[in-house]
């Protein structure tokens, strides 16, 4: 794995996919709330009728899809930030050496991992034993997205540490 990770462009590619993952969260939480409830959400299907009368839900969850939106921002700013380091070192972001930077790599993909493992979780748990949301009970897009980036970030994370490299 050491090999692969080194190999050029694959970090920047993944810390690139972050910052889309945890951008499109941002944009789709916080300013597409409804559409997002409607996509995510079973309730449409739900046999009460007070919730199948809106399928997009209310203000109350669109309050509550922005604040999980702005939680996603500084994920999508990690990765943006370690990806613009890896493309044009600074003194800012970088040490200037690729050996160096390891420790910031290590970093970043296991706050990266962790923050994918922690949507991951909750799919396969909470998600998947209710009727209230798509997540969990298929090879939808939340799920499948959260697990690949968590098994990939943490895997570099331990290849970059293991390496040294």
């Amino acid at each position: 794995m050491a090999s692969f990770v080194d190999r050029p462009g694959v970090l920047p590619a993944l810390y690139a996919g972050n910052a889309l993952w945890f951008t499109s969260a941002f944009v789709h939480f916080a300013f597409r709330s409804e559409h997002t409830m409607r996509r995510i959400s079973l309730r449409k299907r739900s046999a009460d009728a007070s919730i199948s009368a809106l399928p997009a839900g209310d203000r109350w969850h669109h309050d509550i899809l922005a604040y999980l939106g702005g939680m996603n921002t500084p994920l999508a700013l990690l990765a943006v930030l370690r990806l613009y380091a890896l493309v044009r070192p600074s003194r800012l972001f970088s040490t200037g050496s690729t050996k160096s930077d390891v420790p910031l790599d290590v970093l970043g993909l296991v706050v990266l991992g962790l923050a994918n493992f922690s949507q991951a979780i909750l799919n396969f748990t909470l998600s998947r034993s209710n009727n209230r949301w798509i997540m969990g009970k298929g090879l939808d897009r939340i799920t499948v997205l959260d697990a690949v980036f968590t098994v990939l970030d943490w895997s570099a994370a331990a290849a970059k540490a293991i390496a040294g490299v």
